[in-house]
């Protein structure tokens, strides 16, 4: 028989989890979040203050919601809830669990809790944190600035390992960080863009319709994204042609 080994709990912020990308599983012991910076993070070990309690009627489901000076989350526990019971308002605990996800929103489910009382463990943790980031931050760069004088995989995990010792593991992770939130900034960007679009053709147009010249003089942006973005307005129905050469709201 295979013995699973249980994931080591990763202390953490808030900000981290709540900005990272839930990467599900169909085995839900392989889903993770994946922060900006290339952490995986299965289990987490939170320190925060609980600000709001609830437990459903049947006493079947309750949440805690932490906030711990970056951000808030909740605490899902279901079934059994004696995990949370002796938890109040104002608290400052100390959680372990498995980080999930529904509906977008990123919980834990509670494994350990302990309630803290001494404020240098809670000085104690933020420093660990912050010499954590900055060791992230350290591996992240050397992955990024590897990752431009070589192409090959294999070859870019060789020298990282031999050089600085950064795992496989770690560099897959700081590649696919990287390949997330540059497409999430990319989707952002051109969200901004089309936005931005659209209330210059409201500005330009005096009542009969915008021309596309002067809408992609005024706009300075390159013609190929100007035209992807009328592109999408017109199929959103967002916009309509009165004639060639002139759109206009509808």
């Amino acid at each position: 028989m295979v013995e699973l080994k249980r994931m080591t709990a990763i202390k953490t912020d808030i900000q981290s989890i709540i900005n990272g990308k839930y990467v599900s599983s169909e085995n839900f012991s392989g889903s993770f979040v994946l922060a900006k910076l290339g952490q995986k993070i299965s289990r987490a070990r939170v320190l925060a203050t609980v600000i709001d309690k609830f437990i459903s009627s049947d006493e079947s489901y309750g949440t805690l919601t932490l906030d711990d000076g970056t951000g808030k989350m909740r605490v899902k526990a279901f079934g059994d809830l004696k995990i949370i019971e002796n938890v109040e308002n104002g608290d400052i605990i100390d959680i372990i669990g498995r980080l999930r996800s529904y509906n977008e929103e990123i919980y834990i489910v509670p494994e350990i809790i302990q309630h803290i009382k001494d404020q240098r463990f809670i000085t104690l943790r933020k420093l660990e944190i912050e010499k954590q980031k900055e060791e992230l931050k350290r591996k992240y760069e050397l992955v990024s600035e590897y990752q431009k004088k070589t192409s090959d995989l294999e070859e870019l995990k060789n020298i990282l390992y031999k050089k600085f010792g950064i795992k496989d593991d770690e560099i897959e992770a700081i590649l696919l960080s990287k390949e997330i939130f540059n497409e999430k900034h990319a989707e952002e960007e051109m969200k901004n863009k089309k936005e931005e679009i659209i209330k210059l053709i409201e500005k330009l147009d005096s009542g009969n319709g915008c021309e596309y010249s002067i809408l992609l003089k005024e706009s300075n942006i390159s013609e190929d994204t100007f035209e992807k973005i009328i592109n999408e307005l017109l199929a959103e129905g967002v916009c309509f042609e009165p004639k060639p050469g002139i759109i206009k709201l509808l």
